[in-house]
C-alpha cells in the first residue's frame, strides 16, 4: 500500500509517493536518531569544553586576567540573587491584594540589603582585608546565601498567596 502526498504549488497538482514503512523501519529509524541525538550531545559538550579550555589557558596569560576571572566568580550568586528579587518585584506589582504587596516589598528590600551587604563584605574578602568581622564572615559565607535563597522563597510564597484562588481544570471546562 503506497501512500501519495499531495500538495498544490500555484496551479498544478504534485503528487509525491511516500514509501511504505513497516514497524521494524519506523522503530529502527527512531532509534538511530535517539543514538545520534545522544552521541551529538556528547560530541557537542566536548567540543564546548574544549573550546572553553583553549579560551581561559589564553585569557590566562593576559597579566591580571585570573583576578578578574576570580571576582566574577565571586559576584555570579549575587548577580543571580538580584536578577531573583528584580523578578520578584515585577510579580510583586502584579499581586491583587495590599498586605501581600507590602509584605512582599519588606522582604525584597530586607533581601536586596542583605545581598549588598555581602557582597560587600565577599569584596571586602576579596582586597584582602583584615578585620575581625570579614574572618567570621569567611568562615560563615555559606549561611548569608542560604538566607538569600530562604527569603526569595519566602517572598515568593508570600507574593503567591496574595494571587486568587486558580481554577481546577475540571472546573475551568465545565
Amino acid at each position: 500500500m503506497k501512500l501519495k502526498y499531495s500538495f498544490q504549488a500555484s496551479s498544478p497538482t504534485f503528487n509525491l509517493p511516500l514509501p511504505s514503512m513497516n514497524n521494524f523501519q519506523k522503530y529502527s529509524r527512531l532509534m538511530t536518531l535517539v543514538a545520534a541525538a545522544f552521541f551529538g550531545f556528547i560530541i557537542f559538550v566536548a567540543l564546548l569544553i574544549f573550546v572553553l579550555r583553549l579560551f581561559s589557558i589564553t585569557m590566562f596569560n593576559i597579566p591580571g586576567f585570573d583576578l578578574f576571572f576570580q571576582y566574577v566568580i565571586i559576584i555570579i550568586p549575587y548577580i543571580l540573587f538580584f536578577g531573583a528579587y528584580y523578578y520578584l518585584y515585577k510579580k510583586k506589582k502584579l499581586s491583587k491584594t495590599r498586605p501581600p504587596r507590602i509584605i512582599g516589598g519588606f522582604l525584597i528590600i530586607l533581601g536586596c540589603v542583605i545581598c549588598l551587604f555581602t557582597l560587600g563584605l565577599s569584596t571586602a574578602l576579596f582586597l584582602h582585608v583584615k578585620s575581625h568581622l570579614l574572618n567570621v564572615f569567611e568562615e560563615n559565607s555559606q549561611f548569608a546565601l542560604i538566607i538569600q535563597v530562604v527569603i526569595i522563597l519566602i517572598t515568593a510564597g508570600v507574593i503567591a498567596s496574595g494571587d486568587v484562588k486558580e481554577k481546577d481544570w475540571m472546573e475551568r471546562n465545565a
